[in-house]
This record gives C-alpha cells, sequence and structure tokens, in this order.
C-alpha cells in the first residue's frame, strides 16, 4: 500500500513539475556551448562560414570569444545579427573602404578635392621643430569604427558585455608589456576595434589607461578565456596565419608580421593544449588565402563551411530540438533593441577648430530614434576636412537621458603637414621632363579652419605659391583666398614635327579669391589678379623674339567635381569652366576674353570603364599678341604629336579612353592594380576663329597599360595620329 502511495506521488511530482519551471528540457539539460574564434585578417571570413553550419545544425551557442577579425565575427553573432545576415554584411562590405580612413572622394569637402589636382602622394606626414612625425599607425580606423556602430546599433546601450544576447569576450595585448587583456564591458565597437589593431597599420586605443594592440599578439585563440566564461564545450576554430616564405620577407613591415605570427602561433599551441576530448576544434583550408585577401571574402566564407560540415559528426551531439532552438534564436532577437531616441546632442571636441563648424553639419537628431545611417554620413563628411584623427560618437546615460556624445580629435602629427609628389615624362625621342615637389599646409589657423599653404617645385616646371584659404563662416560656404605664385617653364616651337625652338616663360602673379562652396560638390569663385609674364628664346634663334607683358585679369570659374578618384576615374562627374578677362584699361597690355570648358564623365561596368574628356578653350583677342594661348600634343592630346607641339588661340578635342581592371586588389597601398586600355582623340588647335572647323580635326589614338602605385599612376603608351606620326611614353603622375 505504501509502494503504490509513493509511486502516485511520484508521478504527480513529475507532472506538476513542468507547471512550476523546475523540469529539466532541451535547452536547461544540454551543456553550454561555447565558441572561440581566432583572428587572421581577411581569413576570418571563415569563421562566417563555421557560424552558417552551427545554425544550419541547430547548435545554440552560450559564450563567445574573439580576438582580432574573429572578435569582430564573434561580437556581430553576440549581438543577435543571424548567420544569414552576417553573411550579408561580409559579402557587401567595402573593405577598400572600411579597412582604411579617407572617406569617399564624394564625401569630402570641395577644397580637399582640389588637392588632387598635381601629382602629390595621398600621404602627409606632421612637422614641428623636433622634425617630422609620422601616425602611429598607416589606419585611424574611422571607416571601420563607423562601420561597427552602425551594424551594432541593436545593442548601442549596453555595456556589460555579459548582458548582451550571447555573453562576449574579446581580447587585446597590451603594448607596454605584452600581457593578454580581455575586454568584458565597456564600448563594444572600440572594444572589436581595440582587438583589431595590428602593429603598425591600426593606430593603438587606450583603454582604461592602456595602450592595447591586436590580441593576436598575447593570445590568438582564447580558449582559456571563454572556458572561464562557464562553457562545458568548446567550438574552436582556428583560421590562424602561415608562415611567409623568405622570398616573401621583402620589407620591414613583413617582417614585422612574420616576428607577430610566430609568437602567436607559440601561444595558440599552448591554447590548444587546454581542449578535452569533449571540445570540437575547427581548422579551415585557407590555401593561399592571406590575411589582406579582402577579394577572397566568398572563398573564405566557402572553405569555413566545408570544415564545419567536415566535422558535422562531432558536432550533431550538441544538436538541439527545432523547438528548442527557435525558442533560443528567439532570446536573442528579444534581448536586441530599437535605436534610442536621443534626449541631447553633445560635442566634446579636441581641436583648434570651433565646435560650431561641427554643429553646422550635424543634423538634429533629438526627439527622434537615432538614425546610425544619417550619423555616419554626417560624421564621414566632417572627417572629411582632413584634420581630425578620428570622429567618433557614443550613446551614454546621463540624468537618465539618452545623449549622443560626438567626440573629435585633432591629428596628432598635426597641424602642420609635408607631402611629396613626383612627376616625370619621357617620349623616348629625346623629349622628357621631370618635377619633384614638396606642399607644407599649417591647419586650423583659426576656429573657422583657416589655413596656410606653400608650394614648391624644382625641375623642368620650377614653381613657387603661398596662400591663405579663409572660410568667413562655420559651415565654410563663402571663403576668399589671397595668393601669390612664381612660374618658369619651356615649351617648344615645332615646324612640321620637328622643334626648332624653346622658349623660356617667367610668370609671377598675386591674387584674391572669393566665392561660395556649393556643397561638397561644386564651387563658384571670382579672383582679380595682376601679373607680369617675360618670354624669350632659350635654345633657337633669337630673331624669333620674345616679349614681356602686364597682366590684369578677372576670373570667374565654376567647379563641379563628383569623381571618385582622379587618378584613375570610374565613377562620377567633373565639370570646370572659365571665363578669363582682361583689360588694357586696368593695366593689362591687351584686352582678351578667354573661355574653357573641360569635361570628364566615366562610365563603368565590372572592370571596365569608358571616360570621355572633353577640352573646349577659345580666345576672343582685341589687339594683337606675340604667344598662342592654347597647345596641344603629348599623351591623350593628340598621342603621336609632341608634347605642346600645335599652338593655335582656338582648341578643341575630344577623347574616349577605355580602360579595364587586370589585377584584384582590396585594400589600398596593399598591391598594385593594373589597367589595360585604348584612346581615340579627335580634336586641333586654330590660330582664327572662322578657321574652326571640324574637317580640320585631327585623329589620333593610343594603348596603353596603367599601373595605380601608392605614389601615383605610372603609364606605359603607344601613340599614333594621322599624318604618320607616332611616339612611345612613358608618363608618371597626373594626366587629367
Amino acid at each position: 500500500m505504501l509502494k503504490q502511495f509513493l509511486r502516485l506521488a511520484l508521478a504527480i511530482i513529475l507532472v506538476m513539475l513542468p507547471l512550476f519551471g523546475l523540469a529539466q528540457n532541451d535547452e536547461t539539460a544540454r551543456p553550454r556551448i561555447g565558441l572561440v574564434l581566432s583572428g587572421g585578417g581577411a581569413r576570418g571570413a571563415a569563421h562566417v562560414g563555421v557560424i552558417k553550419v552551427l545554425d544550419e545544425m541547430r547548435i545554440p551557442v552560450d559564450y563567445i570569444g574573439g580576438t582580432s577579425m574573429g572578435a569582430m565575427v564573434g561580437g556581430l553573432y553576440a549581438s543577435g545579427t543571424s548567420a544569414d545576415e552576417l553573411e550579408r554584411i561580409f559579402e557587401d562590405a567595402d573593405w577598400s573602404m572600411v579597412a582604411v580612413d579617407q572617406p569617399p572622394r564624394a564625401h569630402r569637402s570641395y577644397r580637399r578635392k582640389t588637392d588632387d589636382f598635381g601629382f602629390l602622394v595621398d600621404f602627409e606626414v606632421g612637422v614641428d621643430k623636433e622634425g617630422l612625425i609620422v601616425p602611429q599607425g598607416i589606419v585611424q580606423g574611422q571607416n571601420l569604427t563607423l562601420e561597427l556602430r552602425r551594424l551594432l546599433m541593436p545593442v548601442a546601450t549596453i555595456g556589460d558585455f555579459d548582458q548582451l544576447p550571447i555573453p562576449f569576450r574579446a581580447i587585446a595585448t597590451d603594448l607596454v608589456n605584452g600581457n593578454e587583456v580581455i575586454l568584458s564591458a565597456g564600448d563594444l565597437p572600440m572594444a572589436i576595434r581595440t582587438s583589431m589593431s595590428v602593429p603598425g597599420i591600426l593606430k593603438p586605443v587606450r583603454v582604461n589607461g592602456r595602450l592595447l594592440i591586436d590580441g593576436g599578439v598575447a593570445n590568438n585563440l582564447p580558449v582559456a578565456v571563454v572556458r572561464s566564461m562557464g562553457a562545458d564545450v568548446l567550438i574552436v576554430v582556428d583560421i590562424g596565419t602561415p608562415l611567409a616564405e623568405e622570398e616573401d620577407l621583402d620589407s620591414a613591415l613583413q617582417m614585422m608580421k612574420q616576428m607577430t605570427t610566430i609568437m602567436g602561433r607559440a601561444r595558440t599551441e599552448d591554447q590548444k593544449k587546454l581542449m578535452t576530448g569533449e571540445d570540437v576544434f575547427i581548422e579551415p583550408d585557407l590555401g593561399a588565402i592571406t590575411g589582406q585577401s579582402f577579394g577572397q571574402i566568398l572563398q573564405a566564407i566557402q572553405q569555413g563551411e566545408v570544415a564545419a560540415r567536415e566535422s558535422m559528426a562531432e558536432l550533431s551531439r550538441l544538436s538541439v530540438s527545432e523547438e528548442a532552438y527557435a525558442a533560443h534564436r528567439l532570446s536573442l532577437q528579444r534581448a536586441r533593441r530599437d535605436p534610442p531616441v536621443i534626449e541631447q546632442m553633445v560635442i566634446e571636441n579636441e581641436s583648434r577648430l570651433s565646435s560650431k563648424v561641427l554643429e553646422a553639419r550635424l543634423s538634429d537628431q533629438r526627439g527622434v530614434a537615432l538614425d546610425a545611417d544619417q550619423l555616419n554620413e554626417d560624421l564621414t563628411e566632417i572627417y572629411g576636412f582632413n584634420t581630425f584623427e578620428t570622429v567618433d560618437y557614443s550613446i551614454e546615460q546621463r540624468d537618465s537621458e539618452n545623449v549622443l556624445v560626438v567626440r573629435s580629435k585633432a591629428k596628432s602629427w598635426g597641424p602642420n603637414y609635408l607631402r611629396f609628389g613626383i612627376n616625370l615624362e619621357d617620349d623616348f625621342s629625346g623629349n622628357s621632363s621631370y618635377n619633384f615637389a614638396a606642399r607644407f599646409t599649417k591647419t586650423d589657423i583659426n576656429a573657422r579652419g583657416g589655413e596656410l599653404r606653400a608650394d614648391g617645385i624644382v625641375g623642368s616646371t620650377p614653381h613657387l605659391a603661398v596662400e591663405l584659404y579663409q572660410p568667413l563662416d562655420y559651415a565654410s560656404r563663402w571663403f576668399v583666398n589671397p595668393r601669390v605664385s612664381y612660374q618658369r617653364s619651356a615649351q617648344g616651337l615645332f615646324d612640321t614635327g620637328n622643334q626648332i625652338a624653346q622658349y623660356r616663360s617667367e610668370e609671377t602673379e598675386i591674387s584674391l579669391g572669393v566665392g561660395r562652396q556649393l556643397g561638397n560638390w561644386g564651387e563658384l569663385r571670382l579672383t582679380l589678379a595682376r601679373g607680369f609674364a617675360d618670354r624669350e628664346v632659350h635654345i633657337g634663334d633669337p630673331a624669333l623674339g620674345g616679349g614681356t607683358g602686364n597682366v590684369t585679369s578677372f576670373r570667374l570659374g565654376f567647379g563641379y567635381d563628383t569623381i571618385d578618384r582622379f587618378a584613375i576615374p570610374r565613377d562620377g562627374s567633373f565639370v570646370q569652366a572659365n571665363w578669363l578677362g582682361l583689360r588694357e584699361g586696368y593695366g593689362s597690355d591687351v584686352t582678351a576674353d578667354i573661355g574653357q570648358l573641360i569635361l570628364l564623365k566615366p562610365q563603368t561596368w565590372g572592370k571596365n570603364t569608358v571616360l570621355h574628356w572633353w577640352d573646349l578653350s577659345s580666345v576672343s583677342q582685341a589687339g594683337d599678341t606675340p604667344f598662342n594661348a592654347f597647345s596641344i600634343g603629348g599623351l591623350f592630346n593628340l598621342s603621336g604629336y609632341g608634347r605642346n607641339e600645335l599652338q593655335g588661340d582656338h582648341r578643341a578635342i575630344g577623347r574616349v579612353l577605355y580602360y579595364r581592371r587586370l589585377t584584384e586588389y582590396a585594400l589600398p597601398r596593399v598591391g598594385t592594380p593594373a589597367y589595360l586600355g585604348a584612346s581615340i582623340e579627335i580634336g586641333n588647335v586654330w590660330q582664327d576663329r572662322d578657321d574652326v572647323s571640324f574637317g580640320d580635326a585631327l585623329t589620333a589614338g593610343s594603348v596603353f597599360v596603367v599601373f595605380d602605385t601608392v605614389v601615383g599612376p605610372i603609364y606605359l603608351a603607344y601613340g599614333a595620329a594621322e599624318g604618320g606620326r607616332r611616339s612611345a611614353y612613358l608618363f608618371f603622375g597626373q594626366t587629367f
């Protein structure tokens, strides 16, 4: 009787336990699973493939620890991002922009776009009384940080990483003592960014007084860290970084990377020894995919999938029922939050610029849910001033209100900068030219962002110029631009293709420009200039004559510029329209009106680009002048003719260039992309307007290969024009 009673009581208890939530189910009975993701740059995309398979197999993850790219993938997954979303993020990301600081050219101010008009290298160094100053890293992490903030907006207000949908740890290294640093709280995007700070590439990050770099230096495979979080079983994914071959160790940077890899591999082996027989180890075969192979993201993801599927037998014991996995994913989504409604906006500005300059470019987000895309666009425009090291933001709780805090920090190697450049041209027929250039710029000389600039060129075309550029309002709409310049140049005189003399000209000018910037796409400018010109025969018969002249001019110019990259454009448009008026009554030796229209319009599909390039110029002249206003000749200017061989007062030339990208690259300054192309050019110059006729147009063309190097484009070309003109070219520097 007693046994029957006990059996009945036990049955009742077992039935009642689920009602009180005390019975074990699929979710509580299963082991706690930890996911360990190693670092390895672009190879880290393989983690996405592994996570896709875990999702398909219904394997819930309870803890995540990651290093470097593993921290990025792990942090996104820990925020509740699904496997499918992760794959789309990595496939769609523009890694050529995410992994650099410079915003897309379309987002830069018009003033900064004009920096491209020349042949200066797109890299600057600071200078002070002690000498040259270089940045702590090639990349400061501006675009990467903003992109992480956008992707992690659903957890933007979570400061304790244990409160994320999946508890998370990012690994960094203390640069001072080399110790491992476990990031478990704070600013999640910045924690991930810190873990990815490859020495010499990404600038170190100061966190709680410690200077931190890439976690791969101290612990590239954080097995012990995830175990200590409470995991019973670990899924360990090691994408590592293979050692470079001896022939590839051809630079200090490569040697430094090799040393880092060697140290990281030794510590990784120590971490592997901490694994137990219950843990699952996955090592994707990534072959020749390197840490910089961001053009092979898809292949890396696929290899991650392949490796995970090969481990399905081991992983299958960790699968749960469809109902349990659905409940797990639902709990992750519930932990994500809508974008916070912003009550206040605060600017913490660490630069010489007035905070009003930043305010003028920030959309008012108070009283509405934060629009991360708009905020990123605003901050990118501010960063486009090229005077800030970083322009970042965070969302903080202050007096129970959501406060958007925008932080700007001036460049630590500024405000004085130097840039250098080199330009050369050779037609392999004895005609060559070269120039070396340097530019000194002192930025933020006042609260509105004024800057002083001095340019110097030595070589075939010596040039000196000093100017002040001063915005008149905090939005930088109106400006003044006084300038003084001196230039000496040489120009050949040709007779039926043969150069019979060479003139040398010297021009000195002082000018005052006033203008209006039209957003970041255009500019309207009026300039008053006073100059003096002297021209004489340098080589040849002195009887050919020369002369001097005084010039007082009024210039009205309009510029429109949305070109993506001026060296080798593939998108956007460029228009420059100018009118120059010379008047004897104001001190000029001649009265004339000169007009010029330049148009660049690339059209791109896939690897192919067609560039339309037009130049129309004309002078309406009252009185005689011994000099012609315009010239044609040289690469892409009736290729085959000598440089500036044809001269006249009216010029018209149209070109259509086709070029196809031959090599892939994802990161600027990593690899050298090459293009193969051809051009068709039609144009001429005329002395009198009545002679201008399409029937007199000359036809020319070229074939070329161009290498888009760190120090500028290098062209190797062969040109031909009607009349049997032929010429080969080596051109180093800007062509458009």
